[in-house]
């Protein structure tokens, strides 16, 4: 990956994003962390990421809303839903177009080709 590409890792677990942040920056990436949606968004308004990676179980994100809104408002930054919770993935619909990632153990091999993909459709 390049240096250039800025990530925002969104997810309430620490263990979690340390992990992510760990594993990008070691493939070059520049990372930023947010644990919760209030923080993300704070985030994302001072500096846009190039993909935003979510786990929406967070404790101020009641329900897919606010990727709605991030998509609406965003919409040239990618999202990568990156979850347990597979039925996140069929709440939303074709206008907001979403990568899902599932959280598999302790490895992000699948994350990490996602990424990969969306920089090679930019």
């Amino acid at each position: 990956m390049n240096a250039q590409i800025t990530l925002l890792i969104a997810d309430r677990n620490p263990h979690v994003r340390e992990f992510l942040k760990r594993e990008l920056q070691a493939d070059g990436c520049q990372v930023q962390l947010a644990s919760t949606g209030q923080e993300m968004m704070q985030r994302i308004q001072t500096v846009l990421p190039d993909i935003l990676i979510l786990d929406p179980d967070m404790p101020d994100v009641t329900d897919i809303s606010l990727i709605r809104y991030i998509h609406h408002t965003y919409p040239q930054m990618p999202v990568v839903v990156h979850s347990l919770l597979t039925e996140v993935i069929h709440q939303l619909d074709a206008s907001c177009p979403v990568i899902f990632v599932e959280k598999r153990g302790s490895s992000i091999d699948h994350l990490k080709h996602a990424i990969k993909d969306i920089l090679e459709m930019e």
